[in-house]
């Protein structure tokens, strides 16, 4: 026997089916609002839009005192604008890639690249301190297209060819170059140094460099100028991390009869201890060194007295030997937020952080590619020291370099230095 289902239609059953068809439309409304929505935020937005917040990432080793400098004088910049962006929140991230000592460790500068790069609100990475550091995150930002900018990495291989088989290219994979540099590079600062060095009397030099990409390159950049002088070269070594005892060594180069060593390196990696050695063995010989040396570190490990006249070449000049409205600026607010004077790393450090904001304020978004292809417009930029822009390279084009000395436990300056 077949039984027939019968839907009788009462004023109640109608209105229930009412009810539902309303709310099955109003449904179905919201999910397409809802999806349209998220469809519009994936092809129009950028993470950080959606996220409204972004965020500048710092990497150093924060042993140093050089490193704190550089921090607080990118925090100056942030205090500027007062941490805010285009009406978004703009956090900063500091990141130490250092050991207790301050030397820079492969695998935390590592560590410091891919997190930035996971992170969807980054849109800068100011950093790393070290060019060697630079070798390891410079591939990681490339693919993750997050604008780097350093105050201090100056090996030239890092954006020019002919230094060092395979560079620049290994470290753009993408061939985006998102790589810059607001100081000026070691193929000028080792030849300055040399140059320095015989128009300051010295006749035969012993070389040294810590083995590692920045300290080794600008040797051989020092030696090759001073060949052309011609400077004498006495000998020749390479410093090893795992030695601590510098005393054999610094007899080698007193018996070699050099009137000054020119150590190329960074303090972590032996050169305070190798020059209070050679004045532990009451030798008088000059000691001069690049940039990766110019701080208070070298000084206080090596010994007040023993850094008494070494002689120190840097990728720019001590901010207060300026006088344009923005060192002013600076100077005047640093002092106010931290009760001391930044140095030369710390005024390019607040300079890589403006060019970076004036960028996202070209850009008009928060959109990494859009921020690195403006960052590399940078044309004409009114700087601490001088007006000056990006090269095809990434590098800067203001070629400024200082030669300055030890006095007192102090950095005095001596002069302005260029290659001729």
């Amino acid at each position: 026997m077949r039984v027939e289902a019968t839907f009788v239609v009462t004023p109640i059953n109608f209105m229930i089916v009412s009810v539902f068809k309303k709310i099955l439309f109003c449904a179905t409304f919201i999910t397409l609002v809802v999806v349209g929505y998220l469809v519009y935020i994936a092809l129009f937005l950028s993470p950080q839009e959606v996220n409204k917040i972004a965020t500048v990432y710092v990497s150093a080793p924060l042993a140093l005192e050089s490193s704190t400098i550089i921090v607080n004088s990118i925090k100056v910049a942030f205090e500027e604008m007062n941490y805010t962006v285009m009406g978004t929140q703009i956090q900063l991230i500091v990141l130490d890639d250092g050991d207790a000592s301050g030397g820079w460790v492969e695998e935390r500068e590592r560590k410091n690249a891919e997190a930035a790069a996971l992170d969807p609100s980054a849109i800068a990475y100011i950093g790393p301190i070290n060019s060697g550091a630079a070798k390891i995150s410079m591939p990681i930002l490339n693919r993750a297209r997050i604008v780097q900018i350093t105050p201090t990495n100056t090996w030239p291989g890092l954006t020019k060819i002919g230094f060092t088989p395979g560079e620049p290219g290994i470290f753009y994979p993408t061939g985006l170059k998102h790589f810059l540099r607001v100081c000026t590079t070691d193929d000028l600062q080792g030849p300055a140094g040399a140059q320095w060095a015989d128009s300051l009397g010295y006749k035969k030099m012993y070389l040294v460099d810590d083995g590692e990409a920045y300290g080794a390159g600008i040797a051989k950049l020092f030696l090759a100028e001073a060949k052309k002088i011609p400077l004498v070269l006495a000998g020749a070594a390479t410093l090893e991390k795992d030695v601590t005892d510098y005393s054999a060594l610094a007899q080698t180069i007193i018996a070699s009869g050099a009137d000054l060593v020119y150590y190329g390196g960074i303090t972590p990696n032996g050169g305070p201890e190798l020059l209070k050695e050679l004045r532990n063995a009451s030798s008088s010989i000059a000691f001069m060194g690049p940039d990766g040396i110019f701080e208070a570190d070298f000084i206080e490990r090596a010994g007040v007295q023993n850094a008494e006249g070494l002689l120190l070449t840097a990728v720019g000049v001590p901010p207060d030997q300026f006088d344009t409205p923005q060192v002013v600026s600076f100077l005047k607010k640093y002092k106010k937020a931290y009760n001391s004077e930044p140095d030369v790393f710390g005024a390019l450090a607040y300079e890589a952080t403006k060019v970076i904001f004036a960028a996202v304020g070209r850009a008009g978004s928060l959109d990494r590619v859009a921020i690195l292809d403006e960052a590399r417009k940078t044309r004409n930029y009114p700087g601490l020291f001088g007006t000056w822009s990006f090269d095809q390279n990434g590098d800067t084009d203001q070629k400024l370099m200082s030669g300055s000395v030890v006095k007192g436990g102090e950095f005095t300056f001596l002069s302005v230095l260029e290659v001729k």
